[in-house]
């Protein structure tokens, strides 16, 4: 099939200029793909995407043609830091050019954004997670990173190991918020999941990155049945957490799965994992997805043994070391 010409994928527009309601049948065409694709209910993101475009308070891009608007893509600018939030293209005009126009446009508009230096961006359903010539490629660093699931019925013959008798296990209550963030901050010194996220590099930032899987529903619904900590019963040091969330009615998703340093290899990821997903199992769900950089082959080695399979693969990308040019402020 020959390329789209860029005449032929629309026209570049902000969202603020879209009126209430353009955004409609894209985002109904968005929640059939998420769902098909990924198996998770898109809807109350999509609520919120449509309530703040109509709003005209929305900041990111579209791609119109006519009365037609063939794609979008929103951002987020807060604390040094710009968010590609998603990015989704009719199927129909589906190309690397098209998504390529947008996230573009979406980088240069964040880079020109008085106080940003950082910029970072997982699109799940990017269907070209390749380097392409965006704005600011060489300030651009690509992790690719995969999307797994694991079927839930029947239960899989997982048996708890040795690890579990020197363990105490809790599910999550907010009391436990800051012990997490500091035990969250140290496992990712050093990790490659802390170039991809900078919440991680610190307990302020960790906290943060808790109180966003908690409080809000960008990674699905807060599920605190199927959320666990571990203890050690030794040191009585908090030494792992796995945080899951509720994707749709019969998907649980695990958020985050994480051991300190100086327990990594006893088993503690894996007890962790056995009591969220029985737990997501008790109350529903047939099937639990998990996100992972490839780069972090002992996760994936757990994830496959304990009957993960690759679903589909993405790209993390960030923009970092640039600055604003001064003359773009006035004053």
């Amino acid at each position: 099939m020959a390329a789209r010409s860029q005449a032929n994928i629309g026209e570049l527009v902000e969202l603020r200029e879209l009126a209430p309601g353009s955004l409609n049948s894209l985002l109904k065409e968005e929640i059939a793909v998420w769902r098909r694709d990924l198996r998770w209910n898109f809807h109350s993101s999509a609520a919120l995407v449509r309530k703040f475009a109509d709003e005209q308070t929305l900041g990111g891009h579209a791609l119109v043609s006519g009365r037609d608007v063939l794609g979008y893509a929103y951002t987020v600018a807060e604390n040094g830091k710009g968010l590609v939030g998603d990015l989704f293209v009719r199927e129909s005009f589906q190309s690397v050019e098209a998504e390529n126009r947008l996230l573009a446009a979406c980088v240069d508009s964040l880079a020109k954004t008085r106080g940003i230096t950082r910029i970072e961006s997982q699109i799940l359903l990017l269907e070209h997670p390749r380097r392409m010539p965006v704005a600011y490629d060489e300030h651009l660093k690509l992790h690719e990173r995969q999307f797994m699931h694991c079927s839930l019925q029947p239960w899989p013959a997982w048996a708890s190991g040795p690890s579990a008798r020197r363990l105490d296990l809790d599910t999550w209550h907010d009391r436990y918020r800051d012990d997490a963030a500091r035990m969250l901050s140290d496992a990712y010194d050093g990790h490659v999941d802390g170039h991809i996220n900078d919440q991680y590099r610190s307990v302020a930032g960790a906290r943060q990155f808790l109180t966003n899987i908690v409080e809000y529903p960008g990674c699905g619904r807060f599920d605190e049945g199927a959320s666990w900590l571990a203890w050690s019963r030794d040191t009585g040091r908090l030494v792992g957490a796995c945080l899951a969330s509720r994707v749709a009615d019969d998907v649980g998703h695990i958020t985050q799965v994480c051991v300190a340093p100086g327990m990594r290899g006893r088993g503690v990821g894996y007890e962790l994992m056995i009591h969220s997903m029985r737990a997501m199992a008790e109350t529903g769900c047939t099937l639990c997805t998990l996100t992972v950089t490839s780069a972090n082959q002992g996760a994936i080695d757990l994830y496959q043994r304990m009957g993960f399979a690759l679903r589909r693969r993405f790209a993390a990308m960030v923009w970092d070391g640039f600055s604003t040019p001064k003359h773009r402020f006035f004053f």
